[in-house]
């Protein structure tokens, strides 16, 4: 795989997304220098994810009229720029503004999911997905890690080595990143989200689509209350928290870097869903019944496996439902969906958390936790449906000479 179009598009999202991990943890501590009320952190954080929501498919369109690499490479000058705002703010208006324009910046990552489906056969794209998944693990356990130690030094220093980082990686992706095979035919195709569904596997792509807002809402629901409701019952710190996260990081880089390959060929991305679609539900539903640490973490790492299970596998099946002219389309769409869940997830988890805080019958935590494992389940029976139809054959076009890296 050296010197191969898959490495450098892998190396660019790893990149970027240590960047974005270094932001995650300080920015509403960040935000508080502005006067910032809990409410107000909240929508500055949601505004990432409704922007990628609305600019995922527009930048897909893009990706498929203009090309992969102009996208891509506009996508981190925005980010940079982002960042700078970020670290040059003067007022809780400036920060999110240069929140929204990271949101839109980010909303790339359907175009890279698209880039890979480009240079990689059909049958090898839930191994590929998977690798997105890895560097997406990898960069959230480096990146607050490495956000945390600059930030001893300065507040903003995070978001100016954030800037630089995405500066570099602009640079690495002019020089390293070639245009895909696949895509040098551009065409003028469908715009509008009814066009693309008709063309792209018609029913098919909207129940993946519907999948994937689902399974992102009802993941987000668990782990946006998870440092208060760790915390809360056993009595946790910030420190041991982020230890968590680094574990669940780490699984879905094992997982979705290494096995999920194999796993694929031999199950299929459909049952391969499925299953991680159960192990979540049922990770979830037995959290609130947890009264050891010991006890909640294997719950945790039951979610984390299903989590990187069922994504790669997920995006591996959106991508196979569209041919070569429509992958930035599509994946922009299912990408949207899914950055719409990120949204639509944390205000409910907010919504029920406040609900058990007000009960005092209910544990702290256990609605979450139920209605979460409730959201999961409704993606496990949309997965099964997905078992009596077969992808559209408009993807079943040869290897790239890059897939045999």
């Amino acid at each position: 795989m050296e010197n191969s179009p898959l490495a450098s598009i892998l190396s660019i999202v790893f990149i970027d997304l240590i960047g974005f991990g270094m932001i995650i943890p300080i920015l509403p501590l960040y935000a508080q220098r502005f006067q910032a009320s809990e409410w107000q952190i909240g929508i500055l954080l949601a505004s990432y994810s409704f922007m990628q929501f609305l600019a995922s498919p527009v930048l897909g369109w893009f990706s498929d009229r203009y090309g992969r690499k102009p996208v891509l490479l506009c996508s981190l000058i925005g980010s940079a720029t982002g960042y700078i705002l970020m670290a040059s703010a003067i007022s809780l208006a400036m920060l999110f503004l240069a929140r929204i324009l990271a949101g839109v910046a980010g909303a790339s990552v359907g175009t890279a999911s698209a880039y890979i489906a480009d240079i990689t056969a059909p049958e090898n794209r839930s191994k590929r997905m998977g690798l997105i998944g890895a560097a997406f693990g990898i960069g959230f356990v480096l990146g607050p890690a490495i956000g945390g130690i600059l930030s001893q030094w300065s507040v903003v220093a995070p978001f100016w080595f954030a800037a630089v980082l995405s500066i570099l990686n602009a640079v690495l992706m002019w020089i390293m990143l070639p245009e895909p095979e696949r895509h040098a035919a551009r065409e003028r195709g469908p715009v509008n989200l009814r066009q693309i569904f008709e063309q792209a596997g018609g029913w098919r792509l909207g129940v993946v689509t519907a999948i994937y807002f689902i399974a992102i809402a009802g993941f987000a629901v668990v782990t946006v209350i998870y440092p208060q409701v760790s915390h809360r019952r056993f009595g946790l710190n910030q420190s041991q928290i982020s230890y968590i996260f680094v574990m669940v990081g780490l699984i879905g880089a094992g997982i979705q870097g290494g096995g999920i390959g194999r796993l694929v060929q031999r199950f299929g991305d459909v049952n391969l869903a499925i299953a991680g679609f159960a192990i979540m539900c049922v990770s979830m539903m037995m959290m609130p019944l947890a009264r050891s640490v010991p006890l909640f973490l294997l719950f945790t790492a039951g979610l984390a496996v299903g989590n990187s299970l069922s994504q790669p596998t997920v995006n591996a099946i959106a991508s196979k439902s569209a041919s070569a002219a429509l992958q930035g389309r599509v994946m922009g769409v299912v990408q949207s969906a899914g950055s719409l869940g990120r949204v639509f997830g944390p205000v409910l988890a907010g919504f029920l958390l406040t609900g058990d805080h007000t009960r005092p019958n209910i544990q702290y935590g256990n609605t979450p936790f139920l209605v979460g494992g409730v959201v999961i389940a409704i993606a496990f029976g949309l997965a099964t449906t997905l078992r009596r139809s077969t992808p559209a054959k408009a993807v079943t076009a040869s290897p790239v000479e890059a897939d045999k890296n």
